[in-house]
């Protein structure tokens, strides 16, 4: 080897080395940079999620269950969260299509989920509007079109395709560090193989890089894994509130049911009592202004009395179940129960009734348990039984009998009301268990009736927690039997 070959023979690893040596200061600085804008995509990309399911949870979420409160409580306190959802809905999707246009997103997905979102919001201002207005009936039509799934439909796609995206542009960030990381790993051996001196310092680079590899490849396991959890989370929250949304249409609905079965059967009693208080107040009328011109003989004054006696009873009658059941529609009845003998009002209620029932020669027997006690609505009860008593009284032809019996049977107090009566048809069973009103018919005798009565059983029954059912055939009589918990 010669003098003049011995500088190129030193200077060719030397300059190999420098250059390799540079190559790899070139992609060591180069990977720091690409771990740098990795950092800044995950950070962008999690903003743009968070973004994306705060328009769920704080504008579609706040508009849907805003307008939804305040259909059923008509408070301004209601309305609140879909007013702040509007107030911060056009800054907040500006902030997405900021981020979406700086990352190159495909802004017509972007717009039309945004319309669909805004064409949501004149929808529910109109609904709003349609409240303030008193419609409700427009407001309940509008309302159970459901526009609000389709718009949480529109934004599951939405949240896909930007998931998608996100992940597109994260992979892409990961291709440019996996190939500054490639060029770096063949410089290196391209060092280690020019010159073994290096090889340590080629050595403790390699290992610096392996360790800021395993960082990223942690931390980025960890944040997919964070991901994943919290997209989770979020689909847990999303079938939960679905389920809500559900539930409350469903108790809106049966609401709704409720409402217009009370309102039905409202106007039933009121076209009765139109009729049923007019024709004893005219008799009345007619009969002051007959006394007062003393056109009655003795005989017919008798007569007119008993005839008005029996009127102001049954207005009477009226008047009390009417009351009851206006307090129960209004604001509700407590429940107050006693301890009593519940023998012993059968026993007292049927002398109440004895007058009557032998005005028509029916026999009324009692073959009840001796000291039946139970812990209940006493007043309540003891109107039950005088509804039915009065009923069997009332459809028995003359001469007919009417059972009573009472008996404990677990841990109920059962008693059964039978009459050899005229009995009803199934329609009329099934009009009774099903809606508690039925318009009433003329006693045997003629005598007349609301209809009330056996809606006000029904209803005090099922406030005991107890059970209630009618056995009848027509021209066979009837049996009604309840029971009620004894404690």
């Amino acid at each position: 080897m010669t003098a003049d070959k011995k500088p190129y023979l030193i200077w060719l690893p030397v300059a190999l080395v420098t250059a390799l040596l540079s190559l790899s200061i070139f992609y060591t600085y180069y990977n720091q940079q690409v771990i740098h804008e990795n950092h800044v995509i995950e950070t962008e990309a999690e903003q743009i999620r968070s973004n994306v399911s705060e328009v769920l949870w704080g504008t579609i979420q706040g508009i849907d269950l805003g307008i939804r409160a305040y259909g059923l409580i008509r408070e301004e306190r209601f309305i609140d969260p879909m007013e702040k959802a509007l107030a911060n809905k056009d800054s907040l999707f500006g902030d997405i299509e900021k981020a979406l246009l700086k990352q190159g997103f495909e802004m017509p997905v972007y717009y039309q989920f945004r319309d669909s979102l805004e064409a949501y919001v004149e929808f529910v201002n109109r609904m709003n509007f349609e409240l303030k207005q008193g419609d409700d009936s427009t407001f309940l039509a509008m309302l159970s079109q459901d526009l609000g799934y389709n718009l949480w439909l529109n934004y599951d796609q939405f949240r896909q395709r930007i998931d998608a995206f996100e992940n597109q542009v994260k992979a892409e960030a990961d291709g440019r560090y996996q190939s500054a990381s490639m060029n770096l790993y063949l410089a290196q051996i391209g060092l280690l193989m020019v010159l073994f001196p290096t090889m340590m310092l080629y050595v403790y680079y390699f290992r610096k890089s392996l360790r800021v590899s395993a960082q990223l490849i942690e931390t980025r396991d960890a944040r997919a894994e964070l991901i994943r959890k919290q997209n989770q989370e979020l689909e847990n929250q999303v079938s939960e509130r679905t389920k809500a949304l559900r539930m409350q249409m469903s108790i809106i609905e049966s609401q709704h049911e409720e409402l217009m079965a009370v309102n039905q059967a409202k106007d039933k009693i009121f076209s009765v009592l139109s009729h049923d208080l007019r024709g004893p107040l005219n008799n009345l009328q007619s009969a002051i202004i007959g006394f007062h011109n003393k056109i009655f003989t003795p005989e017919e004054a008798d007569m007119l009395l008993q005839k008005l006696e029996t009127n102001f009873e049954q207005t009477n009658e009226l008047l009390n179940n009417l009351l009851v059941w206006s307090k129960s529609q209004m604001k509700g009845i407590s429940l107050e129960k006693d301890d009593f003998d519940l023998t012993e009002s059968l026993t007292d209620l049927t002398e109440v009734f004895r007058e009557t029932s032998n005005a028509k020669n029916i026999t009324i027997t009692n073959d009840s348990d001796e000291h039946l006690q139970v812990k209940a609505g006493r007043e309540m009860i003891e109107m039950v039984i005088r509804n039915l008593l009065n009923n069997a009284i009332k459809f028995t032809p003359e001469g007919g009998v009417i059972n009573i019996h009472a008996e404990s049977k677990d841990d109920a107090a059962v008693v059964e009301i039978s009459d050899s009566g005229v009995g009803m048809n199934d329609e009329t069973v099934d009009t009774i268990l099903k809606e508690g009103y039925v318009a009433s018919t003329p006693g045997t005798n003629k005598e007349k009736g609301t209809g009330m009565g056996l809606m006000l059983v029904k209803e005090f029954i099922k406030l005991h927690h107890g059970t209630f059912e009618i056995i009848s055939k027509q021209s066979r009589g009837t049996t009604i039997r309840f029971s009620i918990p004894k404690n």
